[in-house]
Protein backbone atom coordinates (compact mmCIF):
# COMPACT_ATOMS: atom_id res chain seq x y z
CA UNK A 1 0.00 0.00 0.00
CA UNK A 2 2.92 2.75 1.16
CA UNK A 3 5.72 3.24 3.27
CA UNK A 4 6.73 1.92 6.10
CA UNK A 5 9.27 4.75 7.90
CA UNK A 6 11.30 3.30 11.07
CA UNK A 7 12.36 5.85 13.35
CA UNK A 8 14.01 6.43 16.41
CA UNK A 9 12.31 8.62 19.17
CA UNK A 10 13.22 10.31 22.32
CA UNK A 11 11.81 13.62 24.28
CA UNK A 12 11.92 15.68 21.18
CA UNK A 13 8.34 14.81 19.42
CA UNK A 14 8.92 16.88 16.43
CA UNK A 15 11.90 14.70 15.66
CA UNK A 16 9.17 12.27 14.08
CA UNK A 17 6.20 14.78 13.39
CA UNK A 18 8.59 17.00 11.67
CA UNK A 19 9.34 13.99 9.24
CA UNK A 20 5.89 12.89 8.45
CA UNK A 21 4.62 16.52 8.03
CA UNK A 22 7.34 17.11 5.35
CA UNK A 23 6.63 13.71 3.78
CA UNK A 24 2.77 14.52 3.73
CA UNK A 25 3.84 18.41 2.00
CA UNK A 26 6.01 16.30 -0.29
CA UNK A 27 3.25 14.11 -1.25
CA UNK A 28 1.02 17.72 -1.48
CA UNK A 29 3.51 19.07 -4.26
CA UNK A 30 4.06 15.56 -6.26
CA UNK A 31 0.70 15.25 -7.45
CA UNK A 32 0.54 19.35 -8.50
CA UNK A 33 2.04 20.29 -12.07
CA UNK A 34 5.74 20.99 -12.18
CA UNK A 35 6.50 19.63 -8.69
CA UNK A 36 10.44 20.63 -7.29
CA UNK A 37 13.27 18.29 -8.86
CA UNK A 38 14.10 17.09 -5.64
CA UNK A 39 10.51 15.79 -4.93
CA UNK A 40 10.40 14.22 -7.79
CA UNK A 41 13.64 12.56 -6.90
CA UNK A 42 12.62 11.32 -2.97
CA UNK A 43 9.32 9.38 -4.86
CA UNK A 44 10.60 8.33 -7.74
CA UNK A 45 10.72 4.31 -8.01
CA UNK A 46 8.29 4.41 -4.68
CA UNK A 47 5.72 1.78 -4.26
CA UNK A 48 7.15 -0.59 -6.75
CA UNK A 49 5.45 -2.21 -9.80
CA UNK A 50 2.22 -3.78 -7.63
CA UNK A 51 1.07 -0.29 -6.05
CA UNK A 52 -1.23 1.87 -7.15
CA UNK A 53 -0.12 5.36 -8.42
CA UNK A 54 -2.48 6.93 -5.92
CA UNK A 55 -0.62 5.29 -3.16
CA UNK A 56 2.75 6.38 -4.32
CA UNK A 57 4.97 7.13 -1.54
CA UNK A 58 2.38 7.56 1.00
CA UNK A 59 3.08 6.84 4.51
CA UNK A 60 1.31 3.32 5.97
CA UNK A 61 2.88 2.94 9.26
CA UNK A 62 6.21 4.24 11.53
CA UNK A 63 7.73 1.34 13.53
CA UNK A 64 9.27 3.70 16.98
CA UNK A 65 12.15 2.80 18.25
CA UNK A 66 12.17 3.84 21.52
CA UNK A 67 12.31 3.42 25.47
CA UNK A 68 9.85 1.28 27.87
CA UNK A 69 9.44 4.90 30.04
CA UNK A 70 8.22 6.52 27.12
CA UNK A 71 5.88 3.81 25.67
CA UNK A 72 4.26 3.21 29.05
CA UNK A 73 3.57 7.03 29.50
CA UNK A 74 6.08 7.62 31.92
CA UNK A 75 8.75 10.99 30.44
CA UNK A 76 6.98 14.53 29.54
CA UNK A 77 8.28 15.54 26.55
CA UNK A 78 10.85 17.93 25.95
CA UNK A 79 9.18 21.70 25.71
CA UNK A 80 8.26 23.11 21.81
CA UNK A 81 6.46 25.69 20.24
CA UNK A 82 3.67 26.44 21.58
CA UNK A 83 3.72 24.63 24.34
CA UNK A 84 6.29 24.90 27.02
CA UNK A 85 4.39 22.38 29.48
CA UNK A 86 3.47 19.60 27.42
CA UNK A 87 2.41 16.15 28.64
CA UNK A 88 3.82 12.73 28.20
CA UNK A 89 5.51 11.93 25.07
CA UNK A 90 3.61 9.82 23.57
CA UNK A 91 0.23 11.58 24.44
CA UNK A 92 1.88 14.47 22.64
CA UNK A 93 3.28 12.73 19.98
CA UNK A 94 0.01 11.11 18.80
CA UNK A 95 -2.21 14.08 19.10
CA UNK A 96 0.61 15.85 16.61
CA UNK A 97 -0.11 13.43 14.59
CA UNK A 98 -3.48 13.14 14.02
CA UNK A 99 -3.25 16.74 13.19
CA UNK A 100 -0.71 16.28 10.35
CA UNK A 101 -3.05 13.75 8.85
CA UNK A 102 -6.22 14.86 9.87
CA UNK A 103 -4.76 18.20 7.65
CA UNK A 104 -3.99 15.33 4.59
CA UNK A 105 -7.15 13.46 4.56
CA UNK A 106 -9.56 11.34 6.22
CA UNK A 107 -8.32 8.34 5.23
CA UNK A 108 -7.90 5.52 7.99
CA UNK A 109 -5.65 2.52 8.37
CA UNK A 110 -1.92 3.98 9.20
CA UNK A 111 -0.49 2.45 11.94
CA UNK A 112 2.39 2.97 14.66
CA UNK A 113 4.30 -0.04 16.03
CA UNK A 114 6.06 0.38 18.74
CA UNK A 115 9.50 -1.13 19.48
CA UNK A 116 11.13 -1.65 23.06
CA UNK A 117 14.80 -1.02 22.85
CA UNK A 118 17.67 -0.28 25.73
CA UNK A 119 18.33 3.14 24.04
CA UNK A 120 21.80 2.84 24.69
CA UNK A 121 22.41 -0.23 23.94
CA UNK A 122 23.79 -0.79 20.68
CA UNK A 123 23.50 -4.61 20.33
CA UNK A 124 20.06 -4.83 21.48
CA UNK A 125 18.90 -1.85 19.09
CA UNK A 126 20.29 -3.66 16.55
CA UNK A 127 19.34 -7.16 17.11
CA UNK A 128 15.97 -5.92 16.93
CA UNK A 129 15.96 -3.81 14.13
CA UNK A 130 17.45 -6.54 12.18
CA UNK A 131 14.58 -8.65 13.14
CA UNK A 132 11.94 -5.54 12.43
CA UNK A 133 13.58 -4.75 8.70
CA UNK A 134 12.85 -9.01 8.05
CA UNK A 135 9.49 -8.96 9.65
CA UNK A 136 8.24 -5.94 7.16
CA UNK A 137 9.99 -7.25 4.12
CA UNK A 138 11.04 -10.97 4.65
CA UNK A 139 13.68 -12.38 2.34
CA UNK A 140 12.69 -14.21 -0.72
CA UNK A 141 9.04 -12.30 -0.19
CA UNK A 142 7.39 -9.19 -1.75
CA UNK A 143 7.78 -7.16 1.29
CA UNK A 144 6.75 -3.45 2.25
CA UNK A 145 8.82 -0.49 0.88
CA UNK A 146 11.01 1.02 4.30
CA UNK A 147 12.61 4.43 4.49
CA UNK A 148 14.57 5.44 7.88
CA UNK A 149 14.77 8.03 9.71
CA UNK A 150 18.04 8.95 11.37
CA UNK A 151 17.05 11.95 13.35
CA UNK A 152 15.15 11.14 16.45
CA UNK A 153 16.67 9.06 19.60
CA UNK A 154 19.75 8.20 20.39
CA UNK A 155 23.49 7.93 18.96
CA UNK A 156 23.01 3.98 19.85
CA UNK A 157 19.25 3.62 17.94
CA UNK A 158 20.14 5.89 14.99
CA UNK A 159 23.53 3.95 14.17
CA UNK A 160 21.75 0.39 14.51
CA UNK A 161 19.29 1.47 12.27
CA UNK A 162 21.70 2.87 9.88
CA UNK A 163 23.14 -0.56 10.54
CA UNK A 164 20.95 -2.36 10.21
CA UNK A 165 19.36 -1.14 7.02
CA UNK A 166 22.87 -1.95 5.46
CA UNK A 167 23.65 -5.13 6.65
CA UNK A 168 19.92 -5.59 5.26
CA UNK A 169 19.91 -3.91 1.84
CA UNK A 170 16.13 -3.18 3.21
CA UNK A 171 15.98 0.68 3.40
CA UNK A 172 15.22 2.44 -0.21
CA UNK A 173 15.63 5.35 1.69
CA UNK A 174 17.61 6.98 4.49
CA UNK A 175 17.28 10.28 5.95
CA UNK A 176 17.91 13.15 8.27
CA UNK A 177 15.97 16.36 9.49
CA UNK A 178 17.92 19.42 10.03
CA UNK A 179 19.00 20.11 13.72
CA UNK A 180 19.57 23.17 13.74
CA UNK A 181 19.01 25.44 16.41
CA UNK A 182 15.93 27.63 15.13
CA UNK A 183 14.65 24.50 14.70
CA UNK A 184 14.68 22.80 18.19
CA UNK A 185 11.67 23.82 19.03
CA UNK A 186 9.66 22.43 15.93
CA UNK A 187 6.87 19.78 15.58
CA UNK A 188 6.10 20.45 12.09
CA UNK A 189 8.11 21.88 9.10
CA UNK A 190 8.96 25.81 9.52
CA UNK A 191 7.03 28.28 6.97
CA UNK A 192 10.50 29.10 6.24
CA UNK A 193 11.40 25.84 4.30
CA UNK A 194 10.33 25.68 0.96
CA UNK A 195 10.25 21.93 0.71
CA UNK A 196 12.63 20.41 -2.06
CA UNK A 197 14.18 16.81 -0.61
CA UNK A 198 18.61 17.31 -1.05
CA UNK A 199 17.97 21.45 -1.70
CA UNK A 200 16.28 23.03 1.18
CA UNK A 201 18.87 22.37 3.41
CA UNK A 202 16.13 21.14 5.78
CA UNK A 203 15.69 17.41 4.59
CA UNK A 204 18.82 15.09 3.31
CA UNK A 205 18.88 12.05 1.88
CA UNK A 206 21.52 9.36 2.26
CA UNK A 207 23.39 8.09 -0.64
CA UNK A 208 25.97 5.29 0.80
CA UNK A 209 27.88 5.23 3.43
CA UNK A 210 31.48 6.64 3.14
CA UNK A 211 34.13 4.56 4.65
CA UNK A 212 37.94 3.26 3.33
CA UNK A 213 37.30 0.35 6.23
CA UNK A 214 37.21 -3.21 4.37
CA UNK A 215 35.52 -4.83 7.33
CA UNK A 216 35.53 -8.47 5.25
CA UNK A 217 39.03 -8.39 4.85
CA UNK A 218 39.37 -7.19 8.17
CA UNK A 219 37.83 -10.42 9.78
CA UNK A 220 39.47 -12.91 7.11
CA UNK A 221 42.76 -11.74 8.44
CA UNK A 222 42.66 -11.55 11.77
CA UNK A 223 40.24 -14.58 11.93
CA UNK A 224 43.62 -16.35 10.37
CA UNK A 225 45.94 -14.75 13.11
CA UNK A 226 43.81 -15.80 15.91
CA UNK A 227 44.30 -19.80 14.85
CA UNK A 228 48.18 -19.18 15.18
CA UNK A 229 50.28 -17.52 18.10
CA UNK A 230 52.13 -15.52 15.23
CA UNK A 231 52.53 -15.59 11.84
CA UNK A 232 55.44 -14.17 9.51
CA UNK A 233 54.13 -11.16 7.33
CA UNK A 234 54.60 -13.25 4.04
CA UNK A 235 53.17 -16.29 5.49
CA UNK A 236 49.81 -14.39 6.61
CA UNK A 237 49.94 -13.40 2.78
CA UNK A 238 50.46 -16.31 1.50
CA UNK A 239 47.68 -17.78 3.50
CA UNK A 240 45.04 -15.45 2.30
CA UNK A 241 46.11 -15.63 -1.25
CA UNK A 242 45.86 -19.07 -1.06
CA UNK A 243 42.15 -18.78 -0.47
CA UNK A 244 41.07 -16.25 -3.07
CA UNK A 245 41.72 -13.35 -1.16
CA UNK A 246 43.93 -10.05 -2.41
CA UNK A 247 44.64 -12.03 -5.68
CA UNK A 248 44.19 -8.87 -7.67
CA UNK A 249 46.26 -6.88 -4.97
CA UNK A 250 49.81 -6.53 -4.32
CA UNK A 251 51.77 -7.45 -0.83
CA UNK A 252 52.91 -3.56 -0.55
CA UNK A 253 49.41 -2.07 -1.15
CA UNK A 254 48.53 -5.62 1.58
CA UNK A 255 51.02 -4.14 4.02
CA UNK A 256 49.53 -0.51 3.74
CA UNK A 257 46.25 -0.96 3.63
CA UNK A 258 45.29 -3.22 5.73
CA UNK A 259 48.08 -4.18 7.96
CA UNK A 260 48.78 -0.95 8.97
CA UNK A 261 45.79 -0.20 9.81
CA UNK A 262 44.99 -3.09 12.03
CA UNK A 263 47.82 -2.10 13.87
CA UNK A 264 46.71 1.86 14.27
CA UNK A 265 43.39 0.35 15.58
CA UNK A 266 45.22 -1.85 18.13
CA UNK A 267 43.99 -5.22 16.93
CA UNK A 268 47.19 -6.50 16.19
CA UNK A 269 51.09 -6.52 17.22
CA UNK A 270 53.95 -6.16 15.45
CA UNK A 271 57.60 -7.56 16.28
CA UNK A 272 59.76 -5.33 13.60
CA UNK A 273 62.85 -7.64 14.48
CA UNK A 274 61.40 -10.79 13.65
CA UNK A 275 58.50 -9.45 11.56
CA UNK A 276 56.01 -11.53 13.58
CA UNK A 277 52.47 -10.69 13.65
CA UNK A 278 50.17 -11.73 16.79
CA UNK A 279 46.50 -10.41 17.48
CA UNK A 280 45.20 -8.42 20.46
CA UNK A 281 42.57 -9.03 22.49
CA UNK A 282 41.06 -6.12 20.95
CA UNK A 283 41.13 -7.96 17.85
CA UNK A 284 39.54 -10.98 19.34
CA UNK A 285 36.72 -8.53 20.40
CA UNK A 286 35.88 -7.29 16.97
CA UNK A 287 36.25 -10.64 15.87
CA UNK A 288 33.47 -11.87 18.27
CA UNK A 289 31.41 -9.04 17.32
CA UNK A 290 31.63 -9.80 13.65
CA UNK A 291 30.39 -13.31 14.12
CA UNK A 292 27.85 -12.59 16.07
CA UNK A 293 26.46 -11.35 12.82
CA UNK A 294 26.09 -14.95 11.64
CA UNK A 295 22.96 -15.33 13.62
CA UNK A 296 21.08 -12.54 12.07
CA UNK A 297 22.51 -14.16 8.14
CA UNK A 298 21.01 -17.36 9.59
CA UNK A 299 17.37 -15.75 10.44
CA UNK A 300 17.53 -14.04 7.01
CA UNK A 301 18.24 -17.54 5.56
CA UNK A 302 15.95 -19.61 7.27
CA UNK A 303 12.93 -16.94 6.45
CA UNK A 304 14.00 -17.20 3.08
CA UNK A 305 13.95 -21.03 3.29
CA UNK A 306 10.34 -21.15 4.65
CA UNK A 307 11.86 -22.22 8.24
CA UNK A 308 10.51 -19.24 10.25
CA UNK A 309 7.31 -17.23 9.39
CA UNK A 310 8.82 -14.00 10.92
CA UNK A 311 5.03 -12.12 10.84
CA UNK A 312 3.54 -15.34 12.93
CA UNK A 313 6.81 -15.03 15.07
CA UNK A 314 6.61 -11.27 15.88
CA UNK A 315 3.48 -11.58 17.28
CA UNK A 316 5.23 -13.01 20.91
CA UNK A 317 7.98 -10.57 20.81
CA UNK A 318 6.96 -8.61 24.19
CA UNK A 319 8.84 -5.57 23.18
CA UNK A 320 7.28 -5.00 20.08
CA UNK A 321 3.29 -3.95 19.86
CA UNK A 322 1.03 -2.49 17.22
CA UNK A 323 -1.10 -0.44 19.08
CA UNK A 324 -1.79 3.10 17.45
CA UNK A 325 -4.15 3.69 14.20
CA UNK A 326 -5.03 6.92 12.14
Amino acid sequence: MGVVHFMGLGKAVGAVTCAVDYIEKALDLLKKQNPPEGVQQLFRGSGGISHYEVDKGKIEALVLFTSIEIIERKMIASPYLGKPKPGQVRDELLKILEKVWRRVDKDKGRVIYWCEVNIDDFRDCFDKAIKIFYRFSPPGKQGKEIWCNLTGGTNSIGFALLSAARFTALSTKNYLIAQRQEFNNSIIVPKSIRINPNYDNYFHILSFLKTNVDTANFYRILHILKSCDSLHTKELWSRLTSNGYFSNGNFDVFKRDYLLKLYGLGYTNYDSTKDLITITETGINFLKDFENLEEELALGEKIKNGKVDIVNESRNWSWFQEVDKF
